[in-house]
């Protein structure tokens, strides 16, 4: 991957954070509750210095990845740490953990929340962009990192976008890091995008 500048870098953190902007409205009308999402920042790194930019790496993870094709091809992943897992629940449901009972209902709730937040983000960047993409079917895993990214398409990759999202819900003491991965491909047709009309 060619070198991205800062400008560039922040360019993309303004186009993610429109999707997570729409993202935020549409768990505001699911749950009743004002949902704040935002996107800090994001870093270009290699998939081995994975580890250290992402909350609790030694516990395992919630994780949802969906696929998509089109104008480009890629994978968003977005890995959700226990405590943030749990506190999404809470949100969606009012149930504080998981358990043998409400294991399916944990899955599916899980799923749909990563469906709106990554239908948001890359939604909103394809449209910005012009492009068309069109997404599969999300896959739900519960693993450590190191067997999440050696059973991805993430295996081939050199490079990662890692996207830190923080949640809040004030009015119930909700809050959590969620972390978006997206592969090179996605990231080189971003840059190129935001470059073109910086030029």
């Amino acid at each position: 991957m060619n070198h991205i500048t800062q400008p560039v870098l922040d360019g993309m953190v303004e186009l993610v954070n429109i999707g997570v902007g729409r993202s935020a409205g549409s768990l505001n009308t699911l749950t009743g509750h004002h949902v704040s999402l935002r996107v800090p920042e994001i870093k270009i790194i290699r998939v081995t210095e994975l580890k250290k930019e992402l909350p609790c790496p030694d516990l395992p993870f919630t994780v949802i990845s969906q696929d998509y094709s089109g104008a480009f091809d890629g994978t968003a992943m977005l890995m959700f740490p226990q405590e943030s897992a749990e506190g999404i629940f809470r949100l969606m449901i009012g149930e504080e953990k998981k358990n043998q009972t409400n294991d399916e209902l944990w899955q599916m709730t899980l799923t749909e929340i990563a469906n709106i937040i990554v239908n948001a983000v890359m939604g909103s960047i394809t449209n910005i962009l012009g492009k068309k993409i069109k997404f599969h079917i999300p896959e739900y895993h519960e693993d450590s990192l190191e067997h999440i990214l050696t059973d991805s398409r993430f295996l081939g990759e050199e490079t990662v976008a890692v996207v830190h999202t923080i949640f809040e819900v004030r009015e119930i003491e909700i809050s959590g890091k969620i972390v978006i991965l997206l592969t090179t491909r996605s990231i080189e047709t971003i840059a190129e995008f935001i470059t073109e009309k910086m030029a």
